[in-house]
């Protein structure tokens, strides 16, 4: 049995405790003479002081940011890297990273970590972007991984009264039987419901009543009553899991996410900090979740399908539409935009929130395109790089989380990433609970039988007879020390591949054609040379990304006839470029150079100039096909 709340159950290569070794890692990028290894798991606060390390030895392109301070007195640092570094106002793009916000990930940091190593190397992929990373989101719960006795706890330190009783944090998991390990214990009882899986007695499986089966245990996590209420380890020390602390779809009333969306400090100053740097074109999220092996979840309720809206009655019978049918998004769209005055703009979230459709629970179609074709190239990276071997699903992302905020909410290309988890068993296996003998079958050949600790008899001092044992916790998600080098190595350039799909704006092309009398017919093609549409459909659903700007400069020595001074582009798709035009009359009659201004917050940014003269002239590869 795998418990799946607060446990998510891990190799016993934590087991193995491993002192800091020697790195691999060239000695160029750190100031200290004891170089970071990746052939241990490093504690938030071994992270910390690497950081530290690395911003002392790299003041010009580096700073470090202190976000936060958990409630266990952690700080937690972002470490940003860039030309731009230390510059209050950025005109690069940004990416940013966001590791092991659940806390008991370890191999998320460890990936961080070696990403601004590599940034710190490679100054080509530094050169135009700023860096931001911040390695462990959650260091209250990371720290966890370090301590005895070993236990999977994703919540911070901040005291909360799960059981609503008169007391808090009172009860809580203890390593009876002295194995310095947290596992569980299983007690026969009439009124059980979990019974051993036939031929593996190590492993348990609900009883299935339509198939006649009878349980004959309960299941607890391992620990006693403390405060004699009948229920076991049910308010134990801390409370919020901050990687479920976030805006969309946040997790109203259950123990672990927090009475309300950002109540902790560590959620709030990061968003907080990434909403006040509009220059934030994508993000990338290190943890247990992975949009690049299989796409973001599509299968949440929604209130509203966009393929099929039905007009409120009131507002149908306003605008001549017909109560009774249904229409897609496009065709209100198209019929709004009859409607509109010339050159006003009307977008989907406009529509949406006119009509009352409600959230966008669901990834929308545009942005499954893209996801879709970067998981196939994914898999061919992970093919050349000899990881494309069967292994077990990456977990679902999770209402409430970083991943589904930035997407959803930011409204920027948004990718999640998982670095392991083990082997799955053959194809051919189709016995029900290949999980849990995967992780039997991983802990009894990779970890001499480590990642479980069998079933053994126990006198508790309430229950009498039980039996102890399963599991150890992080089998799942944490590989041994010894493969972190590798695994980090063949898989975390990754990140430079996603990079490069980001849409980047710049004038493309312009032309000038003479109408006599000192009028002009100025076009000019904005193109984004990116693989990504600039920005996303969600992006523009949500309105949160602003259009490309194109402006005119230059003294008052012309008049716009026809067009505006400063013109918005609201979308271009990837690889495609959108036409402005104007018509200027100068008045001097004599020839005039008037500048050309191209802006975007996160996509660049481009400026050129326009010759009025009697002649035409085309400039750039963006003119008339």
């Amino acid at each position: 049995m795998r418990q799946r709340k607060m446990f998510t159950w891990r190799a016993a290569g934590l087991l193995w405790l491993m002192s800091l070794g020697a790195t691999s890692m060239p000695m160029s990028m750190w100031a200290d003479p004891q170089p970071l290894g990746f052939n241990a798991y490093h504690s938030p606060a071994e992270v910390n002081k690497y950081l530290e390390t690395i911003a002392d030895a790299n003041k010009k392109i580096t700073k470090l940011h202190k976000i936060a301070v958990s409630p266990g007195g952690r700080d937690l640092y972002l470490l940003e890297i860039g030309p731009e570094t230390g510059q209050a106002k950025k005109t690069l793009p940004a990416v940013f990273v966001a590791a092991n916000m659940e806390g008991v990930v370890p191999i998320a940091a460890e990936a961080a970590l070696y990403l601004a190593g590599l940034l710190l190397e490679q100054p080509e992929v530094r050169k135009d972007k700023t860096w931001y990373i911040l390695p462990v989101g959650n260091p209250d719960a990371a720290v966890r991984y370090f301590q005895k006795p070993l236990v999977m706890d994703a919540r911070n330190n901040r005291s909360y009264n799960d059981d609503m009783d008169d007391r808090t944090d009172e009860d809580g998991m203890e390593d009876i039987d002295d194995n310095g390990i947290i596992t569980m214990m299983r007690v026969k009882d009439p009124e059980g419901r979990w019974l051993p899986l036939p031929g593996e007695p190590n492993l348990m499986k609900q009883a299935d009543w339509s198939k006649g089966e009878k349980g004959i245990y309960k299941l607890y996590t391992e620990g006693v009553d403390n405060d004699n209420d009948g229920q076991y380890n049910e308010d134990g020390p801390g409370g919020i899991d901050i990687g479920v602390t976030f805006p969309h779809l946040f997790p109203f009333f259950t123990t672990d996410a927090g009475p309300w969306a950002l109540s902790e400090d560590e959620s709030y100053n990061l968003v907080k900090f990434m909403c006040e740097r509009p220059e934030i074109a994508m993000t990338i999220c290190f943890g247990e979740t992975n949009f690049c092996l299989g796409l973001p979840r599509g299968d949440r309720k929604s209130a509203v399908d966009l393929s099929r809206i039905k007009v409120p009655e009131d507002i149908a019978r306003e605008h001549q539409l017909d109560p009774n049918r249904t229409y897609t998004m496009a065709e209100i769209l198209e019929i709004a935009r009859k409607r509109m005055p010339p050159g006003a703009e009307i977008t989907e979230a406009m529509v949406a929130g006119f009509l009352g459709l409600g959230t966008v629970v669901n990834p929308l179609p545009e942005d499954l395109k893209f996801y879709n074709e970067i998981s196939q190239q994914y898999k061919e990276f992970l093919k050349a790089n000899k990881l494309d071997n069967k292994r077990l699903e990456p977990a679902p992302d999770k209402d409430g989380s970083f991943e589904l905020w930035s997407y959803y909410h930011l409204g920027v290309p948004t990718f999640a990433l998982d670095y392991w988890t083990p082997p799955a068993l053959p194809e051919e296996s189709k016995e029900p609970d290949k999980e849990e003998k995967a992780l039997l079958d991983f802990s009894a050949k990779q970890l001499n039988g480590g990642g479980f600790v069998p079933w053994k008899p126990f006198k508790h001092p309430t229950m009498g007879e039980v039996e102890i044992g399963g599991f150890v916790p992080y089998i799942a998600n944490t590989p041994p020390a010894p493969m972190l080098d590798s695994l980090l190595k063949s898989q975390v350039p990754w990140v430079f591949e996603l990079v490069k799909k980001l849409p980047f704006i710049r004038i493309a092309g312009t032309e000038v054609k003479p109408m006599g009398s000192g009028l002009y017919r100025v076009k000019v093609w904005i193109e984004n040379s990116g693989y990504l549409s600039y920005p996303t459909a969600m992006g523009k659903r949500n309105n949160r990304i602003p259009p490309v700007v194109v402006s005119l400069t230059g003294k008052n020595e012309y008049k716009i006839i026809e067009g505006k001074k400063r013109s918005l582009v609201a979308d271009i798709p990837g690889h495609s470029a959108k036409m402005v035009q104007w018509i200027i009359q100068v008045e001097t009659g004599e020839p005039l150079t008037v500048g050309l201004e191209v802006f975007t917050p996160n996509a660049g940014r481009d400026h050129g100039e326009i010759r009025l003269e009697n002649k035409t002239t085309e400039s750039g590869s963006g003119g008339p096909k």
